[in-house]
């Protein structure tokens, strides 16, 4: 499982990483490209042609509020009892516990250890994702909880919704063109390599002799409750087969980018955000791989 799931995955970030550092590439343009073609193409595409119910995809999406609203809670006393007196770093800490890497990680794990099926439950499950980084994850970085107004237009301005939107549409047409089907198909399967040389890319520039007392504490944190978090959730809801293993999966992902863009976007030592970005994807080798441990039969 470990060889034939995370290896391929460490292997295609550790090539975004080493051209990172060897040829100094700027990732912002690569990241621009995936957040407005491959990435909502994956999110269509799987979505277009998933076997999921409603049920299920409303399933998916308790299962992150859930997940998120209480990564957020576990949050607060976290970051308090590392960083007392520090506001931007409870703000940040607030940002790498509750969000997780679900798309540029994610996205590939669940295709690797699952197949189709998990990955068309982690469309479903970024597409929920959006929504509560352009919501709670604006406030927290932003500091004000009582905006949300500014967060709902936030969630507009993003491509991931009206990917999502358009799939459920063309899932109703009598028949899809297949000169559509084929482009759309292509984006998705180029997605899966860039968005893992992508993270490879964005790590590269974090420099990880500037870490905090607490980035390490931030990393287990996020790996360690996310996990228990995403199996006690699955325990609870009485989940089973694929959709249960996706959702754990996913709940058990390193800390997201997304995060870490949040906290420079407005100040929150991203410093601090990128060292924890940056071990908890580097432990994550190892707590993926006891977690896929756990769901083998």
């Amino acid at each position: 499982m470990f060889s034939g799931v995370l290896v391929p995955i460490f292997l295609l970030a550790g090539v975004g990483y080493t051209a990172g550092k060897l040829l100094h590439l700027d990732p912002r343009p690569i990241a621009r490209l995936a957040f407005w073609t491959f990435s909502p193409a994956l999110i269509f595409e799987s979505l277009r042609t998933a076997s999921l119910s409603w049920e299920e995809m409303g399933t998916v999406a308790i299962f992150v509020s859930a997940h998120y609203i209480g990564m957020y809670l576990l949050s607060l006393p976290l970051g308090k009892a590392l960083f007392k007196g520090d506001r931007d770093a409870r703000a940040a800490a607030s940002l790498v516990l509750t969000f997780g890497n679900c798309g540029n990680l994610g996205f590939p794990l669940l295709l690797f250890a699952l197949g189709d099926k998990g990955l068309e439950v982690g469309a479903v499950f970024l597409a929920v994702n959006t929504v509560y980084l352009a919501t709670l994850g604006v406030a927290i970085a932003a500091g004000d909880l009582g905006r949300p107004v500014e967060s709902v237009k936030a969630i507009f301005k993003v491509p991931w919704l009206y990917a999502v939107a358009a799939a459920l549409a063309a899932r109703e047409l009598p028949e899809f063109p297949l000169w559509l089907s084929r482009t759309t198909g292509a984006l998705r399967d180029g997605a899966i390599p860039l968005l893992l040389i992508l993270l490879g890319l964005e790590l590269a520039r974090i420099d990880p002799r500037r870490v905090f007392a607490g980035a390490t504490g931030l990393a287990v944190g996020r790996l360690v409750l996310g996990s228990a978090l995403a199996w006690v959730l699955a325990l609870a809801m009485g989940l089973q087969g694929t959709l249960r293993s996706a959702l754990i999966l996913e709940g058990s992902v390193p800390s997201a980018v997304n995060a870490f863009l949040l906290a420079f976007e407005f100040k929150r030592r991203p410093d601090l955000a990128a060292a924890a970005l940056f071990f908890s994807t580097v432990l994550s080798a190892g707590t993926l791989w006891l977690t896929l441990l756990g769901l083998s039969p």
